[in-house]
């Protein structure tokens, strides 16, 4: 396997004055000391603004400090139940969880701050809401989210008339454009930023942009150009003290002196860069200089040390969940495995870079962003021809009032009164039946997107049942062919072969779970009961002589979104598959009740138990706590010698209510 040169990705500055909200430019040390001596004398409101400040501006600078003073400010909010003041204490909570690069969580509190603020009606908030959501998904790798949060936040901030919003918008867009390889969308959308920047002389802005043009220009292979507008933002970017705009620099300097074969310059950079982010906690940024510092080292032939950085940058991407890092990681570590010599170790490796690229790049999400970006364009141009059919209606009505006006000194005030009249009423006529027109516009513009969802929905499930379960059922047909002739061979073969076709029907099994969850919108208690039954028939053929029964008591009709089906059902799914393999039991119950809030669901037997101190955390019991922390759900195992209990409560207000 022969790879070519590659780019080593750079973090893009995001707009960070989208998630400032009421925050201003950063402030010294001597300035945040000053606030935090205030802080044992200060109660309610300006306890809960003191707090927020404090963890916008420690972001930059610490993320495990800012994410204190953000929870500190939380309960402030909560104790003095200000909807407005928790709203914007979750808002400022998201921001030092994306600068750490745990996006998952960052995106959990902003969407708390948008659920309380379209409570409130609070169409800015919203809008500021929309942006920062956007921005994780970007990282997350989720394209067609970000840009489509990104145009409802543009949307929102052009009709409420707040411009100086609009240049981060850009810049935010230009960004998802590049990452997408877009690089002529992301130059112009940047250069667009930039103008709005001067316009407000808001600096933050102009550097965020500024720097996303030089990571363009690195792409574009432009590298003098690149460091031209790395260079001329430093000075500015060290005099506000911004810590991870600077690491992000000196990142995208050390990308560009590598590409020119100066590795000595670039890891001299890559240092400077990873300090900075270490200070301030950024994992993403650790994970991507640690990763570039490896490919720096593999050029130099220096394997160990590159193995040593590649395998820590990947650590740091597991965590920041960052799915363009991860790609990264495993492009570099595909490499240096084949420098190695070890091809089987690069090739699998290179098969994990392939299988994240496909889920940044892919033919959908390229489509769904032509089809945002056509849909934003042409949004604009009907709001531009309204305001121009509005002006020209206003235009004639002026005229015709002057000419009436004229000729008026004629005419008796009544019928001068009457023509007014109706004149007003025509007019008020057009603008109800326009208003109307867009509203029905805009429903059938909702109803062809959800309509189109709906069927690559379905395509997707098809071509999963016909393609990849037929070569399924092909392989385990093969196996079941292949074993029967070589039925007086070697115990070991007949064993493999055996193993390879359960493996194979376990695959179709999930791989019908899946196309089961991609088909519907919302599962209910007793949709998730038919499939576990079936699952339960399926699993029980080597044991006949269990019992199972299913108890729902919850009366409320609460559904699931087709996610928490999904987990809800692995979980299950697990709990029972480890009661009908190991615990001996006669009877298995799964319960589902209402309790203080939650709904509980529950797996029981009446088996053999074991003692829970001392099980072995494997793979299995991992994926239930994960799977139980994506629900927001409290998860426990309790067992004895009278059988064992797997109980999982999920708060009612993650779920639906039909």
């Amino acid at each position: 396997m022969k790879f070519k040169v590659i780019f080593s990705p750079i973090l893009v500055f995001i707009a960070a004055f989208l998630l400032v909200g009421t925050h201003g430019i950063a402030q010294s040390q001597i300035e945040l000391d000053s606030l935090e001596a205030l802080l044992p004398k200060q109660t309610g409101l300006e306890k809960r603004s003191n707090l927020g400040e404090l963890c916008y501006q420690y972001s930059f600078i610490d993320t495990k400090k800012a994410i204190d003073f953000g929870y500190k400010s939380v309960t402030v909010a909560q104790n003095i139940g200000d909807s407005a003041e928790l709203a914007n204490a979750y808002n400022d909570l998201s921001i030092p969880f994306y600068f750490a690069g745990d996006y998952d969580s960052s995106l959990v509190y902003n969407f708390k701050s948008l659920k309380i603020r379209r409570a409130l009606n609070d169409s800015l908030g919203i809008a500021k809401s929309y942006s920062k959501i956007a921005n994780a998904y970007s990282e997350l790798g989720d394209l067609p989210n970000a840009l489509d949060y990104d145009f409802k936040a543009l949307e929102l901030f052009e009709s409420t008339g707040n411009d100086q919003y609009v240049g981060n918008l850009y810049s935010n867009i230009g960004n998802i454009y590049e990452v997408n390889g877009n690089y002529e969308k992301a130059l112009e959308y940047q250069l667009k930023a930039i103008a709005y920047a001067e316009k407000y002389n808001n600096r933050m802005m102009y550097i965020s942009a500024q720097g996303n043009v030089a990571n363009i220009y690195q792409r574009l292979k432009d590298f003098e150009k690149s460091n031209e507008v790395y260079l001329s933002i430093i000075p500015e970017t060290k005099a506000m003290g911004n810590k991870g705009y600077l690491a992000s620099i000196y990142q995208g300097m050390g990308v560009n002196a590598r590409l020119l074969n100066n590795n000595a310059l670039g890891i001299d950079y890559y240092e400077k860069s990873l300090q900075l982010y270490e200070e301030i906690g950024v994992k993403s940024g650790i994970s991507l200089v640690l990763v570039n510092l490896g490919l720096c080292y593999m050029d130099e032939g220096n394997f160990k040390k590159s193995e040593e950085m590649l395998k820590r940058g990947l650590a740091y991407s597991k965590e920041s969940h960052s799915l363009s890092q991860l790609k990264h990681a495993y492009q570099g570590l595909a490499r240096l495995e084949n420098h190695k010599g070890n091809y089987k170790e690069s090739e699998e490796y290179f098969d994990l870079y392939v299988s994240y690229t496909d889920s940044i790049y892919n033919e959908n999400s390229n489509a769904l962003l032509s089809e945002m970006q056509v849909k934003y364009e042409t949004a604009e141009k009907e709001k531009q021809i309204a305001k121009q059919e509005v002006s020209i209606a206003n235009e004639k009505l002026r005229v015709k009032s002057r000419n009436n006006a004229l000729v008026g000194l004629a005419i008796a005030l009544l019928t001068l009164l009457v023509v007014g009249r109706y004149v007003y009423k025509q007019q008020k006529f057009k603008e109800k039946q326009l208003l109307e027109e867009n509203r029905l516009k805009d429903q059938l513009s909702k109803v062809k997107v959800q309509n189109k969802l709906q069927e690559e929905r379905l395509r997707i499930s098809k071509d999963l049942h016909d393609n990849i379960g037929a070569q399924l059922t092909f392989i385990i047909t093969s196996v079941d062919n292949l074993n029967y002739q070589f039925s007086s061979a070697d115990e070991k073969l007949k064993d493999k072969l055996t193993g390879i076709a359960q493996f194979s029907r376990s695959t179709i099994t999930q791989l019908r779970d899946t196309i089961w969850a991609l088909n519907k919108d919302e599962i209910g208690f007793e949709d998730l009961k038919m499939r576990l039954l079936n699952f339960v028939e399926s699993a029980k053929s080597a044991q006949e002589n269990i019992q199972f029964n299913f108890h729902n008591s919850v009366e409320t009709p609460y559904v699931f979104t087709a996610m928490q089906g999904v987990n809800v059902y692995r979980i299950v799914q697990e709990a029972l598959n480890n009661a009908l393999k190991y615990a001996q039991a006669s009877t298995i119950e799964v319960r589902v009740l209402e309790n203080n809030g939650k709904v509980v669901v529950e797996v029981a037997d009446n088996g053999k138990g074991f003692a829970v101190d001392q099980v072995t955390r494997g793979n299995g019991l991992h994926n239930l706590e994960q799977r139980a922390e994506e629900l927001q759900a409290d998860l426990k195992l309790i067992s004895s010698s009278l059988g064992t209990t797997v109980k999982m409560s999920i708060p009612i207000n993650t779920l639906i209510v039909v």
